[in-house]
């Protein structure tokens, strides 16, 4: 009996929600998701995800500035569920709906998130390895503690499992509006000034995290200097010298230099001189997935330093002198290309 009463004043604030009383909601942040099938109520962790958070109410409320709606307009009003996935997850955010698109950036995924996809319903940030694709969420129809390991968990459904039930792909999300319960979550602001801090934040935890995880990182981080970048399958790079021109296609035949090292300075492959090059074909001879992705990116005459993790280069396997699980350091010159 005790479970029970305890199990209905579970349901109770949800189920008030649902009768249009926000009054009834314990404090906390909110959004309400309405669709052509019905209404849904998430509870967001601003507490262990504020970055993504933040991300995902300024857009919802139009207070952040993105590459697809104009200052003020509310993001996700109009988007449709774009995918679906037999009654497994349901996918939603992207303006181009090709499962490709966003707002014009992407985050870095945080860690240490209350939520667990372990539960139905959900709500993760789409993306990539190491980064959030910036819009673009999905919501669990099922458990799947995997996906833990691989998206952002920042939201949980209280209210409308039969909405998520009937989704199909090429339903509507007519609006998604943030709900603020107590005086603690009123003060929240997801405006630029607050997205900003946050992002900054985040990116220093992840290099943290990252030297933590691995210490021989830190001194080739800081060899990138202050500008590197970070792409979204987690390559980090800085341009040396900067090229002129188109980047090379994929069928194109490309003419490199290169020093390839391991984390402590040793040269495992290297052209040999300034005169030689190592030819390939873009897309077609067999060269690690991390380098196409640079080389697909650079202008003729531009060099970059390059650190490429283990994913995108020999994996767990490695290869020869390169130990399972290596990052590799690459100093890459883009010397021409023509077609193949």
């Amino acid at each position: 009996m005790k479970r029970y009463v305890l199990l209905c004043l579970l349901i109770l604030p949800a189920t008030l929600w649902s009768l249009g009383k926000s009054e009834e909601l314990l404090p906390g942040l909110y959004a309400n998701i309405l669709t052509n099938r019905g209404m849904m109520v998430a509870r967001l962790d601003y507490e262990n995800t504020p970055l993504t958070t933040t991300n995902f109410s300024g857009l919802a409320e139009g207070s952040l500035p993105n590459s697809f709606r104009s200052p003020g307009e509310p993001y996700y009003d109009g988007l449709s569920f774009y995918n679906t996935s037999s009654g497994y997850v349901v996918f939603s955010g992207d303006p181009t709906n090709s499962g490709d698109g966003g707002p014009g950036y992407t985050l870095p995924r945080e860690l240490g998130a209350t939520y667990s996809a372990e539960k139905p319903g959900t709500l993760m940030m789409d993306g990539f390895a190491t980064e959030t694709a910036g819009s673009r969420f999905l919501i669990t129809q099922v458990s799947d503690a995997f996906l833990d390991s691989q998206y952002t968990a920042f939201g949980q459904l209280i209210d409308g499992r039969r909405t998520l039930k009937k989704l199909r792909a090429g339903d509507i999300i007519e609006s998604i509006r943030i709900i603020r319960v107590g005086e603690e979550a009123e003060s929240l602001r997801f405006d630029k000034e607050t997205f900003d801090r946050q992002y900054r934040r985040a990116r220093e935890l992840e290099i943290e995290n990252l030297v933590s995880s691995n210490p021989d990182l830190a001194d080739v981080l800081t060899s990138l200097g202050g500008n590197r970048v970070k792409t979204p399958t987690g390559i980090y790079y800085t341009v040396l010298k900067t090229g002129e021109g188109d980047s090379p296609s994929a069928g194109r035949k490309v003419s490199m230099r290169y020093v390839g090292t391991l984390l402590d300075g040793t040269v495992f492959d290297m052209t040999q001189d300034s005169e030689q090059t190592f030819d390939f074909v873009l897309g077609k001879d067999g060269i690690i997935s991390g380098w196409v992705e640079m080389v697909m990116g650079m202008k003729s005459g531009e060099v970059r330093k390059v650190l490429i993790p283990p994913n995108l280069a020999y994996g767990e396997q490695g290869y020869g002198p390169i130990e399972p699980n290596s990052w590799l350091v690459f100093e890459m010159e883009l010397v021409s290309f023509v077609d193949g």
